[in-house]
């Protein structure tokens, strides 16, 4: 299993009594080296590599599916090459990389509203579930807190 964690702490921009939500985005997330499913954890610290869905610690979970190998022609997993010519109107490729956004309030709620989020991820192959090997590549995570919006005045 491949452990990710963050290096700093993610610090949300609004104190959580003014939140509604907190989402997590993983940004440019690849997925040009097959399936794989990434549990996250809030505040967990150094997670046992056992650590689960049951853990108190959990906060949701995603899976990424893709192929291992390319069975089309030469250039057809070539997602970085990009339009052929300025004509080329053909949708994005299908391994560019993605945003993966997941709701992470109710476990925020459950560790006591900190200010500040340490993620952990475990991401693993399901037909190589002990493999290290790196399958979670992405350029950036956000916390995203969106703030409570004030209520409409009576009759209003």
């Amino acid at each position: 299993m491949y452990r990710w964690r963050t290096k700093s702490p993610l610090r949300l921009a609004i104190p959580f009594a003014e939140v509604s939500r907190v989402d997590l985005e993983f940004v440019d997330l690849h997925r040009s080296d097959g399936s794989f499913t990434a549990l996250v954890f809030l505040n967990g610290g150094d997670l046992p590599p056992s650590a689960g869905r049951d853990h108190e610690r959990f906060a949701g979970s995603f899976t990424v599916f893709a192929p291992m190998e390319c069975w089309g022609g030469e250039g057809h997993c070539d997602w970085e090459r990009g339009p052929v010519s300025p004509f080329d109107s053909r949708p994005e490729h299908h391994l560019s990389p993605i945003n993966v956004t997941m709701d992470v309030t109710e476990t925020i709620r459950k560790l006591g509203n900190p200010r500040d989020l340490e993620v952990s991820v475990h991401a693993a192959r399901r037909t190589d579930p002990k493999s290290t090997h790196q399958v979670l590549r992405f350029s950036e995570l956000r916390a995203l807190a969106y703030q409570r919006t004030a209520a409409a005045p009576p009759g209003g």
